[in-house]
């Protein structure tokens, strides 16, 4: 009997939406008696990142439509003193997915029961610029063509700085592969799964680092046979810990998987999906991971304490993965992809600004002009940098 009452009153709201005048929302601006039926959250609250010395915060807006009537979002406007910003329009389209969509068709219209993502990223130039807190309204329009301005409870900003680390590798001709960026293109970046019922984003810092050599003119990742690992660069490079720490989980014995091939040796899922992988516990609750490694070269085990520049293994082409590569990042829980990423700082490299990947068949990559390196300290590299390590 309750539970009829109460469908009874939602079809009511919903036919009183639907057919509420425009005249009134524009009587009243203060309190929107047509508020739109959709649901805003902020995935996690961001913490400052340093990126070729400029501070940012990097975060994603989840917004779920709960009515059967689409809503288009026009912009989003934010509210960041010193600073203000506004995304609409076409810049606005490259910032959004929509749930389940697998190829993003730009648009910025929410159908009923439908979930989009904005990912957001802030420019500003210096740490002390970043307030405690951000505001943000979002104006949507609805399917009758009224205009709505939806402003939603203020973010917190993280007052935790960026975790300063050391390098994984060593040596000259690096790219850090798909370092955090905004662009449509950013793999890690948007990479949100889900477990137990929660989102995550482990990989919202995650670099996949690979190596890079001029060959026929164009900086690439390999040479010889394509189907070798032994035929890419950065294959058996030692790979060492970025801090000291606790080793909490090891993998190993993952077969190598065949590169550009299409295929993974093993069925993927959230515990293997790292390959041959290490997870040091760096306390405070963070973890630093270190994937797809060759099978049979860890060097530690669990429990083992690790310290900077402690050998863990050497770079392979295991689980989820195209070719030989070190993918690492850092989150807040001990899992690769069941976490959310946290930034961190590389205490000391030499890195170029971001370069330019061509999109390439079989996930081949080539790189476009590199331009100079220069020193910096604690930072991190630019999408796709060229980057030197001591």
């Amino acid at each position: 009997m309750i539970r009829g009452r109460y469908a009874n009153f939602s079809s009511v709201l919903l036919l009183l939406l639907c057919l509420l005048p425009v005249a009134t929302r524009a009587a009243a601006q203060a309190t929107d008696p047509k508020p739109p039926q959709v649901g805003v959250s902020i995935l996690f609250p961001p913490g400052p990142l340093i990126q070729r010395g400029a501070a940012k915060l990097v975060y994603e807006m989840r917004i779920t439509n709960y009515v059967p009537f689409a809503y288009t979002l026009e912009s989003v406007d934010v509210d960041a003193p010193p600073r203000r910003f506004s995304f609409g329009g076409d810049a606005l389209d490259g910032l959004i997915k929509l749930a389940g969509e697998a190829n993003p068709a730009r648009t910025r219209k929410i159908a009923g029961g439908q979930t989009a993502i904005v990912f957001l990223m802030l420019n500003f130039k210096n740490v002390a610029e970043i307030p405690k807190t951000v505001n943000h309204t979002l104006y949507f329009r609805s399917s009758d063509g009224a205009r709505h301005a939806l402003a939603i409870e203020p973010m917190v900003v993280q007052q935790r700085a960026p975790l300063v680390v050391e390098a994984p590798l060593r040596g000259t001709r690096w790219i850090a592969g798909d370092a955090t960026h905004n662009g449509p293109d950013a793999a890690h970046r948007r990479a949100i799964l889900f477990n137990a019922g929660h989102a995550y984003l482990a990989q919202r810092y995650a670099i996949d680092w690979v190596r890079y050599r001029i060959v026929n003119s164009k900086a690439t990742t390999w040479s010889g046979p394509e189907d070798k690992n032994s035929s890419y660069f950065c294959e058996d490079a030692p790979i060492y810990s970025m801090t000291s720490g606790k080793v909490v989980d090891v993998l190993d014995g993952i077969p190598e998987n065949v590169p550009h091939s299409g295929k993974i040796a093993i069925d993927i899922n959230f515990s293997n999906a790292g390959g041959n992988h290490v997870v040091v516990s760096l306390g405070y609750g963070l973890y630093a991971l270190y994937a797809h490694m060759r099978p049979g070269t860890l060097k530690v085990k669990l429990d083992d304490q690790v310290h900077p520049r402690t050998l863990l293994g050497r770079v392979g082409n295991s689980g989820n993965s195209t070719e030989p590569h070190l993918h690492v990042h850092i989150v807040d829980q001990p899992s690769f992809l069941a976490g959310q990423g946290v930034p961190y700082e590389f205490h000391s490299l030499t890195a170029s600004d971001g370069v330019e990947l061509s999109a390439e068949p079989h996930d081949r990559m080539i790189f476009g002009h590199i331009g100079p390196l220069t020193l910096s300290k604690d930072d991190y590299p630019a999408a796709n940098a060229a980057v030197s390590f001591p």
